[in-house]
């Protein structure tokens, strides 16, 4: 079982803030927190052991927040872990440092898991900060195991409509805490990046739903914490990629698509080794997913334990790892303006 259960003690949702030198970052987001038109809620802010002032600031100018000072940096699924242990909750919902949700943001969140119990998750609308293009509207999964954000950054006036998808970004999400009992949290390995793709595959695989809220808007600067491309983003995401594809994808999908987890590999060695140099973080990645195999596969066991849907259902929900490189090609035109 994946962390801790959690248990229903008194507030409809826990909203979780998890932070590490965020200090420049996290009042706003707190402010948009504390100004919610849904108001059955707590905030728990996690410090991560920073070595700024956030966790003074926060106990100075938010004294309605819950605030749990962690030793050391447990990353983002350790310092969720932490408040999942003190939480009062029926619905967890998380919200990365770099985030400002609008007011209405877990109002609109939660409705739809109020009128509909197969609902395990929930995915805010995420727009990247200044840019009026949007970051995600749910993830996806790919025929090689890999998450991505559900959008090629289209105007954020686009995709209006409710829609089911694979799963949430964890920057911005909602989570329903009897699915949590039954298939488990964040997996602490994973430490950083890629836990909420293990987490929505795991609901998928046991069963659950996760919808689009279009209605639930958050403005997200990305990457501030850790930056993209850095040896610590290459590391952990290179790592845990693995995890997800061995914890979680059928054998008969492993099978199916092994010619796509390898074509998957190789562009990935040669994009972040050939192209951006990142041997170390790369290789020390793979080395440690190796030594990590036999602890993914107890873990395997008692994911697979609880499947409830076919291998043709999970395929329909994933991507072609072809289809993908359109989608990438649309964000990389964005990125060049």
């Amino acid at each position: 079982m994946e962390g801790d259960r959690i248990l229903y003690r008194g507030s409809k949702v826990s909203v979780i803030v998890v932070n590490w030198n965020g200090a420049t970052l996290l009042a706003a987001c707190l402010r948009s927190l504390s100004a919610q038109t849904y108001r059955d809620f707590e905030i728990i802010v996690v410090d991560n052991g920073s070595e700024d002032r956030s966790a003074i600031n926060v106990a100075h100018a938010f004294s309605q927040v819950t605030l749990v000072a962690l030793g050391e940096n447990s990353g983002f699924a350790g310092g969720n872990l932490a408040a999942l242990r003190i939480a009062n909750g029926e619905f967890l919902a998380l919200v990365n440092n770099d985030t400002r949700v609008e007011p209405y943001w877990l109002e609109k969140l939660i409705q739809p898991m109020l009128h509909n119990s197969a609902l395990g998750i929930c995915a805010s609308k995420i727009i990247i900060e200044g840019s009026g293009k949007i970051d995600s509207i749910g993830t996806a999964v790919t025929t090689a195991g890999v998450g991505f954000n559900c959008t090629a950054r289209e105007h954020s006036d686009s995709h209006e409509a409710f829609a089911p998808v694979f799963g949430a970004c964890g920057a911005a999400a909602l989570y329903r805490g009897r699915m949590l009992e039954e298939i488990g949290f964040f997996d602490k390995d994973f430490f950083l990046y890629d836990e909420d793709t293990d987490l929505s595959f795991r609901a998928q695989l046991a069963g659950w739903k996760c919808v689009y809220v279009p209605t639930a808007v958050v403005y997200h600067i990305g990457h501030a914490t850790t930056g993209r491309l850095s040896d610590t983003h290459v590391y952990y995401h290179t790592r845990n990629l693995e995890f997800v594809w061995i914890k979680n994808m059928p054998l008969g999908l492993m099978l199916r698509f092994a010619h796509h987890k390898l074509i998957q590999e190789l562009g990935s060695f040669c994009y972040l080794c050939l192209r951006h140099g990142k041997w170390r973080p790369y290789f020390r990645a793979k080395r440690d997913a190796l030594k990590m195999i036999p602890v993914m596969l107890r873990r395997r066991k008692e994911v697979q334990s609880r499947r409830r849907v076919s291998n043709k259902y999970l395929r329909q929900l994933m991507t072609s790892i072809f289809s993908l490189v359109i989608i990438r090609r649309k964000f990389f035109q964005f990125v060049k303006g």
